[in-house]
């Protein structure tokens, strides 16, 4: 039963970063949306960057706050993982939003999730793999540091 404890801890932590990096994601977009009307900008790539940009700052503060341990951390440690979050939700993000723009056939019918929501659930993919690795990596060096 000893081996049951870390793989409940690892499945809460990862659930808990998806809800809570998916509401900070749109929050993040909305953020990004109100920034682009602020700011009077008027193209429609920069509306996309305030989308992508605030989706990834929202989702991989979210799953940095989910997967944060409260004991030993340095400050190294922390810098490294909130860049590397917050590059795989970059990339996460970009990726959800090419996939949704293609799913978009001109002629017959829209599609019925919008390209914002896949921008959001790229990131959180990513970011919640990412967190994963991180976590389950820094668990394997401890065991070999014994």
């Amino acid at each position: 039963m000893e081996w049951l404890r870390p793989l409940i801890g690892l499945t809460v932590r990862t659930l808990m970063g998806v809800l809570i990096g998916g509401t900070f994601g749109f929050l993040g977009v909305g953020i990004g949306w109100g920034s682009f009307v602020f700011f009077g900008a008027r193209s429609g790539d920069t509306l996309l960057l305030f989308f992508i940009g605030g989706a990834s700052v929202g989702v991989a503060g979210g799953v940095f706050l989910a997967w944060l341990n409260l004991d030993g951390n340095s400050a190294g440690r922390l810098i490294v993982m909130g860049s590397l979050l917050l590059l795989a939700a970059a990339g996460g993000s970009w990726g959800g939003y090419q996939f949704g723009s293609a799913q978009d056939v001109p002629c017959c019918a829209t599609a019925d999730v919008t390209p914002i929501t896949y921008i959001v659930i790229g990131a959180i993919v990513a970011t919640s793999v990412a967190a994963l690795l991180l976590n389950l990596s820094h668990r394997a060096l401890l065991l070999f540091r014994r």
